[in-house]
């Protein structure tokens, strides 16, 4: 039995295709013979929210800009990543610290999978429906110095803000000017107790200080951060070189 046209254009008008989807399976099986009325619209109902949870989760993908944007915890080898307890991701993983706009702070050699244990968490949001966004340190801070040159620093700052999770890719590479560190600390602020981030560095916390340049502002940005923060420190050979694989193959 095909669905009425008057229908099918409503449904099609009010991009219901989950519903459209539910009622030929409704019109064509005899599963659904012995449901009551109730019982249908809660089973047309339901594979909507599934499409629509699909669409915005699909969103938030794209709009995250994931170094690994497949990435997922439950690839994580922890045989070959020993620094990295199980419980310590698993207990991560339920994502409490976002909702108590904690942050989590990943440091590490290069090669030891920083980024990609970043990304896990990230992806792990995203199925959670948490908009993420994800951003190299050098290149966010060339985008607040643009649009602070632009007079629209606070057009960028609201954009980041948007992101519920903030994920800073190599903190600390570089030494910063006075101009950056301002706007590093401004955007910190900004989020200050509103929203999580997720750092990852090849530095300890303890040698960001020197980055800054600037003991004051150096206290008063990376106190909001720190003693926020859950930390994970991973240890060990290069991942890269385990698996044979150079660069981003």
């Amino acid at each position: 039995m095909n669905i009425n046209s008057e229908v099918d254009k409503k449904l099609s008008a009010l991009k219901l295709g989950g519903i459209r989807v539910a009622l030929e399976s409704q019109l064509n099986g005899c599963d659904f013979d012995e449901m009551g009325f109730l019982e249908r619209l809660d089973d047309l109902l339901e594979r909507q929210l599934i499409e629509v949870t699909n669409k915005r989760i699909l969103t938030l993908k794209k709009q995250s800009n994931l170094r690994w944007p497949a990435a997922k915890l439950s690839d994580i080898d922890y045989v070959l990543q020993k620094s990295l307890k199980k419980t310590t991701i698993t207990n991560l993983a339920v994502l409490k610290w976002i909702e108590a706009k904690r942050h989590l702070v990943i440091t590490g050699a290069t090669g030891t999978g920083k980024t990609h244990l970043a990304c896990a968490f990230a992806n792990k949001a995203i199925l959670s429906k948490i908009p993420v966004g994800f951003y190299r340190y050098n290149d966010l801070l060339l985008q607040l110095l643009a649009a602070n040159k632009n007079n629209e620093i606070h057009k960028l700052r609201k954009k980041l803000n948007r992101f519920q999770l903030l994920v800073v890719d190599d903190w600390g590479i570089s030494p910063l000017s006075s101009e950056q560190r301002h706007l590093l600390f401004e955007l910190v602020e900004s989020r200050d107790k509103t929203a999580s981030m997720i750092i990852t560095s090849q530095y300890p916390v303890q040698d960001w200080y020197d980055a800054f340049q600037d003991p004051t502002i150096a206290d008063s940005v990376l106190d909001r951060i720190v003693h926020s923060s859950h930390k994970i420190e991973m240890k060990g050979k290069s991942i890269r070189e385990a698996y044979g694989v150079k660069g981003d193959k």
